[in-house]
């Protein structure tokens, strides 16, 4: 793990996703129509007795029986630890989730195999992570993956399906935003947010674009995020 300190800008949105209201303030609320109904079909299809775990879960809760993980406290969080070492015993779990979480560890091999050890076997792993999207640290931002690349990394699972998360129209909206902010920030990091987030929500509507192309066959090509699920043999 690095040896760096948090910035303001991270800590900064610690804070904000504290608060669900005020968690809002942080960025613009993508669509991932794919990646929601994905996981909707396996918790319903999984019922309301299986055990999951959703590694990273932030402010939400996805149904009552979803135990939610963290690295820090939030209303909704469960459990507090980390990914690379999780407080579970082998082969408990029915699901694992994780969504924009491996972009921030830095091993995301040994959460993958954590999540390999706490799954029982023909339990399904699903996970997004980002393709084409800017710098994000939470607290920090380490890496990217292409469609092949979540594949690789999740090998040690049958793949079910995978694809485009978040479309390619949100790809370009957040790098435009974030262009604008940079450009105008006068050399501030908290301006160029500041500035981004609005710019961001004043060219939402464009967003509706991804409905379509989010379900385009090559849509991963150009995609902000994209997701793998699979199933421990």
């Amino acid at each position: 793990m690095t040896n760096s300190k948090p910035d303001l800008i991270s800590r900064l949105k610690h804070k904000l996703r504290q608060n669900q209201f005020l968690s809002y303030l942080i960025g613009c609320p993508y669509p991932a129509l794919r990646w929601n109904r994905c996981v909707k079909k396996r918790l319903q299809q999984l019922g309301p007795d299986a055990k999951v775990l959703d590694l990273g879960a932030g402010a939400r809760r996805r149904a009552p029986n979803v135990i939610n993980l963290e690295i820090d406290a939030t209303p909704e969080v469960d459990v507090i630890a980390d990914g690379h070492l999780l407080p579970f015993k082998d082969a408990v779990f029915d699901a694992v989730i994780s969504e924009a979480v491996l972009e921030h560890v830095h091993s995301p091999n040994r959460v993958v195999a954590e999540i390999h050890r706490v799954l029982k076997p023909g339990g399904y792993i699903c996970v997004a992570v980002p393709f084409l999207q800017g710098y994000h640290a939470s607290p920090y931002d380490y890496q990217r993956w292409t469609v092949p690349g979540i594949v690789q990394l999740c090998a040690a699972f049958s793949e079910l399906e995978s694809g485009a998360c978040a479309g390619p129209t949100t790809a370009l909206h957040w790098i435009f935003r974030e262009y604008v902010g940079l450009v105008c920030s006068f050399g501030s990091l908290l301006l160029a947010k500041a500035i981004s987030l609005i710019v961001g929500w004043l060219t939402f509507p464009i967003l509706l674009l991804d409905v379509l192309l989010s379900f385009h066959k090559d849509a991963h090509i150009l995609a902000s995020a994209v997701y793998f699920v699979g199933k421990k043999p």
